[in-house]
């Protein structure tokens, strides 16, 4: 199969996904009343700086302060095996003390990585791709897709893979900026593509040891007072 065809393919899939939406969010509302926990990517203002967080949409709050690795799951959806809309970027802009109205800039990094059982190469053929709305970038080129914060927001990227990528752990850097604050640090999602689930953890715990720095004093003083839970798609 051509790069090419494997392009069209997956913007095909990025394009049926768009139409149904609503239908995927749903499977993924039942899928987190099976007991699966499930975090957003919460953006909030700390004294100026952007800090990436765990949002909850069902306790509508930040339950972890401080959260740099994201998880992510390709084919939890069998009508969409190669296109996810998860993780999402939400939350309540007075709570996490951002403005309404404002344009918030997510960042993705250039190039992409894969999982070799001891850490992530980065040299192989596959391509990941982000779509919102009329935007798309992708992994080759890296590149900014914009979301105008509300009151209320909650909003769903789609994340797609070449349909002829190889089973594994794929893994994406990040960071968000906005007009009048410092740009977050890096953060990563981990997406799964038909990788074992004990290999994939295996994958996001080498990632959050060796990609991850250490939370320094602010960072723990943050999370004071705040319910730690770890993420999982």
């Amino acid at each position: 199969m051509t790069l090419f065809s494997s392009m069209n393919r997956s913007r095909a899939a990025r394009s049926i996904l768009v139409a149904s939406l609503p239908l995927a969010v749903s499977a993924m509302t039942f899928a987190d009343t099976e007991g699966e926990e499930h975090f957003d990517i919460g953006i909030w203002n700390d004294g100026g700086v952007l800090r990436t967080g765990g949002w909850d949409h069902d306790t509508e709050s930040l339950e972890v302060a401080n959260l740099r690795v994201y998880e992510a799951h390709f084919g939890e959806d069998p009508d969409f095996p190669f296109a996810i809309d998860e993780p999402g970027i939400g939350g309540v802009a007075a709570d996490l003390g951002l403005p309404v109205g404002a344009t918030l800039g997510l960042n993705m990094l250039s190039g992409l990585r894969v999982w070799n059982g001891d850490g992530f190469d980065t040299t192989f053929g596959s391509t990941m791709f982000i779509d919102y709305g009329p935007s798309s970038i992708n992994s080759k080129t890296g590149g900014l897709i914009n979301f105008l914060i509300s009151d209320d927001y909650d909003l769903h990227p789609i994340y797609s893979i070449n349909p002829d990528s190889e089973a594994g752990s794929y893994l994406l850097e990040f960071n968000v900026s906005m007009a009048g604050f410092e740009t977050s640090d890096s953060f990563w999602i981990a997406f799964n593509y038909g990788l074992d689930d004990e290999d994939f953890e295996t994958s996001v715990e080498w990632v959050e040891g060796n990609l991850v720095p250490a939370p320094g004093v602010l960072g723990v003083l943050a999370m004071a007072g705040l319910t730690s839970r770890r993420r999982r798609s």
